[in-house]
């Protein structure tokens, strides 16, 4: 072999051990070396888990039942429950656990599969697992589909003029990801490259992190912060990063598409055929796919649905999203809990919305700060957010902010940790956003539907609405949080505003009264303007073209928006993961209302 071949093979070998770069001995005084480009787009992907999925079995060994799952059983308990239900639970190896009923022997055993918290979000999920019965009943069978959690990171390297040693190559940059936004928090600018290491620093010049190159120009390692585990980053080009862009093709969007008809409830039309404007709305799909993205704070669209007089018609995604991906719906979620809340009453499980809330969960002096005002806390100040307890989010004085909440763990049972909190007003005297306090609502359904809220949420909001995939976010005690995160598939999240616009009824059949409906829409709070929160529901008004739009919408984090219409005839549901952005949010959310969306459905007006 020649020296220079086992100089260049020592040199990988020393990289790929992660040891810097080998100097090689020249041959020549005049040689040089070409230096290394890296600039374009880099990615890291990463699944994170959970492995346990796929089949599950049910089956009789003696007067006993095991479960199977990937070759190792676990005994599973069976209760009966009454009125010829049947109770079933097993627990695998705290990998994970299933939790389920059957109305009756033979019938498919309904329940919800609980996983362990994970990397990207650390968090338990409950998702929907069915068993259905086989062998006239001698077994039962189904799959489990767990919350599964990637990561994509996407760091674009754009040369910069300016090196800041002899050789070193600099870079400036952003750090951008679907799921999380974490370059909003590991906020890098600029990237210098000296020799094997690639230096990743914040505007301040402090270094950040540090990746290692392992095939230069095509692969560097950098053990990443949030993550704590090595990712390699490897070049990519369009159609290799669809996470980065919009979408793989820069064509032009000229024509929208009908949406599929996917035997999901929903009604599917061209989207000229109910009177929209095609045109702009042509013209606003064709600028999102268009964005190329340069900067961190910029439109982050993950999705776009429009449902027009009861039919779905616009349904576009961007990001390498689609429409059986369940998206995060962060404080959006919030909005389900206060429909459930409805739910509730319509039911006549709940009598009234001025029911006291510790009436539901103890006397007042069995909690942490009595106070006399505690006893007039009602449903109603929860689902406004004017309960009276320090729960101010945002304020990291207050104890019941959500980041206090979910950080500390010495009281895991989130209900009992809002109840403990000190009162600052007298219930309905103030509003501000108070997670915990919706949170609450949770607890409330818990105990007075006797069941827990996963089997509420599917047997009353889920059914109804043939919503049959989800990832309900779970507290450390394995009730599901009413504060926001539930994962929806887009076109089941769409059903909720719906619901809404047809006064409580989803194909004829009805979820709320058609008062809750008015008075979730209605002013009973104010956040930011005066009268602009309903029941879970914020409130906004559109000016185009000389008329007032008035709207209700479920807000969450990133840009999840799911808006009412009423005098449109029309809901609209944008996805998008600007986390930690609302200056980005808010911009795009009233420019794609009151620019393209709600003048395509004036269009004869």
């Amino acid at each position: 072999m020649k020296k220079r071949s086992v100089q260049t093979l020592c040199a990988i070998i020393a990289l790929a051990m992660g040891h810097g770069p080998v100097a090689a001995q020249s041959e020549s005084p005049s040689s040089t070396v070409t230096p290394v480009d890296w600039a374009g787009i880099w990615v890291a992907e990463k699944r994170f888990g959970p492995d346990l999925a796929g089949p599950v079995t049910l089956s009789r060994t003696g007067n006993d039942w095991v479960a199977v799952i990937q070759g190792d059983s676990v005994p599973v308990e069976r209760r009966e429950a009454g009125n010829r239900a049947v109770e079933w639970s097993f627990d695998f190896f705290g990998q994970g656990r299933f939790v389920g009923r059957q109305a009756n022997p033979g019938s498919p055993i309904r329940g919800h599969w609980f996983q362990p918290p994970g990397v990207v979000q650390n968090a338990r999920y409950a998702t929907p697992l069915r068993l259905d019965a086989f062998d006239r009943g001698a077994g039962y069978r189904g799959m489990i589909a767990p919350y599964v959690q990637e990561a994509s990171l996407n760091i674009p390297l754009i040369a910069a003029p300016g090196n800041s040693a002899p050789g070193a190559a600099r870079y400036r940059t952003f750090l951008r990801d679907p799921e999380r936004n974490l370059g909003m928090w590991f906020r890098i600018e600029t990237v210098e490259v000296e020799g094997s290491e690639l230096h990743f620093r914040n505007a301040n010049g402090e270094v950040l992190a540090t990746g290692r190159s392992i095939e230069p120009g095509k692969r560097f390692s950098m053990v990443f912060p949030r993550f704590g585990e090595t990712l390699d980053f490897t070049r990519r080009g369009r159609d290799t990063a669809p996470a980065f862009y919009p979408r793989r093709s820069t064509a032009p969007v000229t024509s929208l598409n009908r949406p599929a008809d996917t035997a999901d409830g929903w009604q599917t039309a061209a989207p000229g055929s109910t009177g929209l404007d095609t045109s702009l709305l042509t013209e606003l799909v064709s600028s999102i796919a268009a964005t190329e993205p340069s900067a961190l704070r910029e439109p982050y669209i993950h999705g776009l649905l429009i449902a027009h007089r009861g039919k779905l018609v616009i349904e576009e995604y961007f990001h390498g999203f689609d429409r059986d991906r369940p998206h995060d719906s962060r404080s959006a979620g919030k909005t389900i809990g206060s429909a459930l809340l409805g739910i509730a009453l319509h039911k006549g499980i709940i009598k009234s919305l001025d029911t006291p809330v510790y009436l539901l969960f103890g006397e007042v002096e069995h909690f942490a700060n009595p106070d006399p005002r505690k006893k007039q806390l009602t449903l109603r100040h929860l689902v406004t957010m004017s309960p009276g307890l320090d729960c101010r989010d945002g304020n990291a004085d207050s104890p019941g902010d959500e980041d206090n909440m979910q950080s500390q763990d010495a009281q895991p049972d989130w209900y009992r940790y809002a109840l403990d909190l000190p009162m600052v007003s007298a219930p309905g005297e103030t509003s501000f956003y108070c997670t915990a306090g919706i949170n609450l609502i949770g607890g409330a359904l818990q105990r007075t539907t006797g069941m827990a809220l996963p089997r509420f949420f599917q047997e009353s909001f889920a059914d109804p609405l043939e919503i049959s995939s989800y990832q309900m976010i779970l507290s450390p005690t394995d009730d599901a949080y009413m504060g926001g995160g539930i994962r929806l598939r887009p076109r089941d999240f769409v059903k909720l505003g719906q619901v809404y616009l047809n006064g409580g009824t989803w194909k004829g059949t009805r979820l709320v009264s058609r008062d809750w409906v008015r008075q979730s829409a209605a002013a009973h709070s104010t956040m930011n303007q005066p009268g602009d929160y309903g029941y879970g529901w914020w409130r906004q008004t559109f000016k185009v073209r000389g008329k007032s739009i008035d709207t209700f919408f479920a807000s969450g984090n990133g840009g999840q928006m799911l808006f009412v219409v009423p005098q449109l005839e029309m809901t609209v549901m944008m996805q998008a993961g600007n986390y930690s952005d609302g200056r980005t949010r808010n911009a795009f959310r009233d420019r794609f209302m009151g620019d393209f969306i709600i003048p395509a459905a004036m269009k004869n007006e």
